[in-house]
């Protein structure tokens, strides 16, 4: 791949399509009081589009067995763009949710086509350095989403960011047509080759833990908001976006992750070690203190991307065969539990406070954690 334009084109197309799917969080309070929502009702505006991520991997690669990546990802990107439009002008929340399915049903298409794209046009040497970046971008989109949305949101509305999306993504589709084509071929799902590897107690149980990580995950981002309203009910738009500052420490541990792992003396030692730190990081979200959870934050995100990125990286170093299918069962399983944690939870803080809703969410991810160290105990040394 050339080194300059065309892959920061792809990072321009990735940060942009990372923040449309995580923009509505910080203004979902605000979305709650103009429609009358209550705090789950609100949260659906994330469910909704976690639930064809989850849903997408299994069933995409029957649909796109042989095509260019580069028209995979026009057209998606197109169909996002079209979508942040419609998210602007709606005037109903189940319209709001409808569009946020869609989205979600055009986010994979986009994702799978650039991250087919650099694979395919990055010399060999270059391709782990590149998706490492592509993971950076993924993590900066996740934060430049939030946080701006809240931003732009205090001085202009929350539909505002909806444009600037639309009008963004819009952008990325004129810059992608300037890519050179190619040809690629996406692995599809083979049924017997999941059970192969569900069959394995190694790979269903990062599974397990990965789908709890990020249940736990969606859950405090999705509801943090809320409890800063709660706290200070005059808390703006500003100061939520401000909370998701901690995102950014993704970066740093996905960039660090090899000297972690080399300090710590194992992939899944890592990966242990990262979700430990994650639950414990929840005691910082008991107080009502926002600077304690401003804190939390930081070593929350951080926990939560160590682990991620050190589980990635040992899945696909352990299998030798039907990657693309190990590959689609973890992004199965991680917003799968993403989606599901955005909004189950809530009910839970509805109906019991936020401190049932830590504890609920601390007491799941301790015993996915000690039931991954009790099966997986024989592998720690490996």
């Amino acid at each position: 791949m050339k080194q300059s334009r065309e892959f920061l084109i792809l990072l321009f197309a990735t940060v942009m399509t990372i923040s449309s799917l995580y923009a509505p969080q910080p203004v979902q309070p605000l979305i709650a009081e103009e429609f009358g929502l209550t705090m789950s009702q609100a949260s659906l505006l994330t469910t909704a589009t976690m639930v064809p991520l989850a849903v997408a991997p299994v069933f995409y690669g029957y649909i796109l067995e042989s095509v260019s990546a580069g028209r995979v990802l026009l057209f998606s990107l197109a169909f996002l763009s079209v979508c942040q439009f419609m998210f602007f002008f709606s005037n109903t929340f189940y319209l709001l949710v409808g569009v946020r399915f869609l989205q979600g049903c055009a986010i994979p298409a986009v994702l799978t086509g650039i991250m087919t794209y650099i694979a395919d046009t990055s010399e060999k040497s270059n391709v782990q350095k590149n998706m490492a970046l592509y993971i950076s971008a993924t993590i900066f989109g996740g934060f430049a989403g939030r946080f701006f949305s809240g931003l732009i949101a205090h001085y202009a509305g929350w539909r505002a960011m909806f444009l600037i999306l639309g009008v963004s993504l819009a952008l990325a589709v004129y810059l992608i047509r300037t890519l050179p084509e190619n040809r690629a071929t996406l692995a599809k799902m083979n049924p017997h080759a999941a059970m192969e590897i569900l069959s394995q107690r190694l790979f269903t149980m990062i599974y397990i833990m990965i789908f709890f990580m990020f249940f736990m995950f969606a859950a405090v981002l999705n509801f943090v908001p809320f409890r800063l309203r709660q706290i200070d009910p005059n808390s703006g738009e500003m100061v939520i976006g401000i909370m998701y500052t901690g995102y950014i420490m993704g970066i740093m541990m996905s960039v660090n992750v090899m000297k972690i792992i080399k300090y710590l003396g194992s992939e899944l030692r890592t990966v242990f070690v990262g979700l430990t730190s994650f639950v414990l990081s929840l005691i910082l979200f008991v107080s009502g203190d926002t600077r304690l959870m401003f804190l939390g934050m930081f070593v929350f995100c951080a926990s939560m991307f160590l682990a991620h990125t050190a589980a990635a990286g040992y899945v696909n170093k352990i299998t030798d065969k039907h990657k693309g299918v190990t590959n689609g069962l973890y992004v199965a399983f991680y917003y799968a539990g993403g989606a599901l944690g955005s909004v189950l939870p809530g009910l839970i803080y509805e109906d019991f406070g936020w401190h049932s809703f830590i504890l609920l969410l601390g007491v799941l991810m301790t015993s996915a954690i000690l039931m991954g160290r009790f099966i997986l105990r024989g592998y720690m040394k490996r």
